[in-house]
C-alpha cells in the first residue's frame, strides 16, 4: 500500500484529545469550539495529503475546492470528536438529534439473532453507537482495526463500566475474529462496522462516484453465512449539536452455493456502497476518508 493510501489507523484521538476532554468536562462544548479554530487552520495549511484527498472526493461530486472548503472539511471532522468525547464524559443532554427509519434495527432484533449495521467514514459513527445502546435494548459491538480498537478500549475504559457498547479488534487472526462476531451476533446483538476501508486484500472492486474503489468483502461474507441482515446507518450532522441518525435499506444476502454466493454478496456491496454515495452527495462536507480512496 503505498503512503498516498489508508495508513491503517484512524486519525483524530491523537491530537491532544485529553485537552478538549478536560475543557468539555469543566466548561461545556463552547471553549473546545474557540480552540478548533486555529488548530483546523494550521492543519488546513499543513497537511498536503488530507487536501489532495479531498479535492479528489469533492472533484467526482462537481465540486471546486477552495481554502475554505479544505477547512470546512477539517472543522467538521474536528466537531466528530469533540462531540464524541463529550458523551463519553457524560454530556448527552448537549447533543440533539432524531432518527429515521430506526424500526427497521428494533425489528430485525425481534428475530432473536443480531443484526448488523454498516456505516461508513461519513458523519458521526461513534455517536451513533452511543445513542443506539442506550436506545435499544441490545449490546453493540464494535469492530475496529486492532490498535485503533485497542485505543478506544483504553478511553472506554476510563469512563463507564456499564455501557454497552464493546469494542471487537480486526488482529490477524482472522478465525478467532469471526468467531467473536458470529458469537455476538447469534446472542441477538449488534455488530457495527465500517465498510468503506479494508485492512486485507479480501475486496471487492465497487464503482463508487464514478470510478471503481476497493471495499471490504469480509463483513458481507459474515452476513450471508450468517444469515444476517445487514443496516446501512448514517449519522448525519444538520447543525452543530444536531444530528440526524438515519437506518438505510436493509440488505439480505441468501446463504446459496458458493458460485452464486458471490454473486449475491457482490450485489450487495454495490447496494451498500450506491447507499454511501448517495450520502455523500448530500452531505459531502461529512465525508472523513482524507486519503485518496481511488488511486
Amino acid at each position: 500500500m503505498s503512503d498516498e493510501k489508508w495508513s491503517g489507523k484512524t486519525e483524530g484521538w491523537g491530537f491532544g484529545i485529553n485537552i478538549f476532554i478536560a475543557l468539555i468536562k469543566i466548561f461545556g462544548f463552547a471553549p473546545a469550539y474557540v480552540l478548533l479554530v486555529p488548530v483546523c487552520f494550521v492543519y488546513t495549511i499543513i497537511n498536503a495529503k488530507a487536501k489532495k484527498a479531498i479535492r479528489q472526493f469533492r472533484k467526482r461530486l462537481g465540486l471546486k475546492t477552495s481554502f475554505f472548503d479544505y477547512y470546512a472539511h477539517f472543522f467538521s471532522f474536528s466537531l466528530t470528536i469533540i462531540h464524541r468525547a463529550g458523551l463519553l464524559i457524560g454530556k448527552n443532554d448537549k447533543i440533539k438529534y432524531q432518527t429515521q427509519n430506526e424500526d427497521r434495527i428494533s425489528n430485525s432484533l425481534k428475530n432473536g439473532k443480531g443484526v448488523i449495521l454498516l456505516s461508513s467514514h461519513i458523519g458521526n459513527f461513534w455517536i451513533a453507537s452511543e445513542i443506539l445502546g442506550e436506545r435499544l435494548n441490545a449490546p453493540i459491538n464494535i469492530l475496529m482495526v486492532e490498535r485503533d480498537g485497542e485505543k478506544m478500549k483504553k478511553v472506554y475504559d476510563g469512563f463507564d463500566k456499564n455501557r454497552k457498547v464493546k469494542i471487537i479488534t480486526l488482529d490477524e487472526n482472522h478465525i478467532e475474529t469471526a468467531l467473536k462476531i458470529n458469537a455476538a451476533l447469534q446472542n441477538g446483538e449488534i455488530v457495527a462496522a465500517l465498510g468503506d476501508r479494508f485492512i486485507d486484500e479480501n475486496v471487492g472492486e465497487i464503482e463508487f462516484l464514478g470510478e471503481k474503489a476497493k471495499f471490504p468483502r469480509g463483513i458481507f461474507e459474515i452476513a450471508c453465512l450468517t444469515q444476517t441482515p445487514i443496516i446501512p446507518v448514517f449519522m448525519t450532522r444538520q447543525k452543530i449539536e444536531n444530528y440526524t441518525f438515519r437506518a438505510g435499506d436493509i440488505i439480505e444476502i441468501p446463504n446459496t452455493d458458493r458460485k452464486k454466493r458471490r454473486e449475491f454478496i457482490d450485489r450487495a456491496m454495490r447496494d451498500f456502497v450506491g447507499q454511501i454515495g448517495e450520502q455523500a452527495r448530500k452531505t459531502p462536507l461529512q465525508w472523513y476518508n482524507f486519503y485518496c480512496f481511488w488511486d
